[in-house]
């Protein structure tokens, strides 16, 4: 209960500390919090230059938890229950319906039920962009850091368009979904080398202008040899129109008397291409031995 509190606490202080703020230079021992991150509500279809998409009118897409009842119905008739991974969204027409999701093998399909037939085709995603921004520490004033031991960042986004154009439907042919992966690394550069690292990921699929559809959370961690991982989680959240992964972890250098390194990360999506994201970074030295000890 007390580590959730903390979590929490770090994730609204991590919201409100946008703002840049100089490298301070520090005493040995002293516990250093740092803060990584980039310009708010960075626009994805500015950033990368393409056309932003008009909200569709008519029927909206629906999620899964929303439409669960209609959703396990196709899939049943079609046999194909088995096949997926998660399902992405549902459409209701006049005479059709569609779901379309993700197969355990990664690729995407449509289920079309059309003239009392249910059939299921691949859809080709359509990458639209990608960029990868690397961004400096930023550290709060007042607290003192060893230059060598430190975090940075990087961020890559990729930008794509889900089409319905080729799966034969003539109420929704013409309708797309878009989906933005963002990849937030968060390393920690101890002695000098890249020791561990927090990958935030995240792919956030969203109807244009009207909800998000769907969040696939792959969050992981790398810890070299002699590091060992304390505490780990991440999870999933949408909070009005934005969708967001939450993620923290705990690294200790094995050995005695410890020095720790945490990340408390977050990276956003909003249902038209706002990204955000930010992390707080803190290390200390610990008693014990590895993960063990106080504090």
């Amino acid at each position: 209960m007390e580590m959730q509190k903390t979590i929490i606490a770090l994730l609204a202080l991590l919201e409100a500390a946008m703002a840049i703020v100089p490298l301070v230079s520090a005493a040995e021992g002293t516990t250093g919090i740092s803060f990584s991150g980039h310009a708010p509500d960075n626009d994805i279809f500015t950033y990368l230059g393409v056309d932003k998409p008009v909200p569709s009118t008519g029927p909206t897409w629906q999620t899964y938890d929303s439409s669960k009842a209609e959703i396990d119905d196709l899939l049943t008739q079609s046999e194909k229950q088995t096949d997926v991974g998660n399902v992405i969204g549902y459409l209701k027409g006049n005479k059709e319906k569609i779901v379309l999701y993700k197969s355990i093998d990664g690729d995407i399909y449509a289920l079309l039920h059309k003239d009392g037939k249910t059939i299921t085709k691949p859809v080709r995603p359509i990458v639209l962009g990608s960029k990868e921004d690397q961004y400096l520490d930023v550290f709060a004033p007042g607290i003192t850091l060893d230059e060598n031991n430190k975090s940075i960042h990087v961020t890559r986004y990729d930008l794509t368009r889900i089409p319905l154009s080729e799966i034969g439907s003539t109420e929704f042919g013409t309708l797309s979904v878009y989906s933005t992966q963002i990849t937030r690394t968060d390393s920690w550069i101890y002695l000098g080398i890249n020791r561990a690292s927090l990958y935030t990921v995240g792919t956030f699929t969203y109807d244009y202008g009207n909800q998000i559809l769907s969040i696939d959370d792959d969050t992981y961690t790398y810890q070299g040899l002699g590091f060992d991982r304390c505490d780990f989680s991440h999870s999933t959240r949408v909070t009005g129109i934005t969708g967001y992964i939450d993620s923290y972890v705990v690294w200790a250098v094995y050995g005695p008397m410890p020095p720790k390194h945490s990340v408390t990360a977050w990276i956003s999506c909003n249902i038209y291409g706002s990204t955000n994201g930010n992390s707080v970074t803190s290390d200390w030295v610990s008693s014990g031995f590895s993960c063990f000890g106080a504090p």
